[in-house]
C-alpha cells in the first residue's frame, strides 16, 4: 500500500536541518540556549520547530563526543569528568537550566564542554 506523501515531509525537514550546519561546527552553549529558548516557549509544539531537530542534533553530538572523551579519560587512568551514578540521568530542563546557570565565560565554550562543566557540579567525583 503506498505512503501518502506528506508522510515523507518530516524525514525532509529533519535532512535538510542536519545538512544546515557542518558537523565539526561546535556550536557555542550561548548560540545552543538562544535557539533553545524560544523552543522551551512553545512547549509541547517544539518538537514541529525545524529548529528542534538541529538543536537535539547538536546535543547527541555533544553527548557523543563527552561520552568518547570521559571513556579516554579513563582509560588513561585520569579522573572521570563527572561521578553520574548508575541509572542516573540529566533531564534536558535540568541540563538547559544548568546551562543557562553557567558564568558567561563558560558560555563561549562548545556546547561538549558546557555539559562538562554542568555534570561535573551536579556530579562531583568524591
Amino acid at each position: 500500500m503506498p505512503r501518502p506523501s506528506f508522510m515523507f515531509v518530516p524525514a525532509t525537514l529533519i535532512a535538510a536541518c542536519l545538512a544546515a550546519a557542518p558537523a565539526d561546527a561546535a556550536m557555542t552553549v550561548s548560540t545552543f540556549l538562544s535557539r533553545a529558548q524560544p523552543l522551551r516557549d512553545q512547549g509541547m509544539m517544539a518538537v514541529l520547530d525545524p529548529d528542534f531537530q538541529v538543536l537535539k542534533a547538536e546535543a547527541d553530538n555533544a553527548k557523543h563526543q563527552l561520552r568518547a572523551e570521559d571513556a579516554q579519560r579513563r582509560a588513561a587512568g585520569k579522573p572521570p569528568i563527572a561521578c553520574v551514578p548508575e541509572g542516573e540521568k540529566i533531564g534536558i530542563t535540568d541540563m538547559l537550566d544548568g546551562l543557562a546557570a553557567l558564568p558567561a565565560r563558560d558560555k563561549r565554550l562548545p556546547l561538549k564542554d558546557g555539559y562538562a562543566r554542568v555534570l561535573a557540579k551536579r556530579f562531583p567525583c568524591r
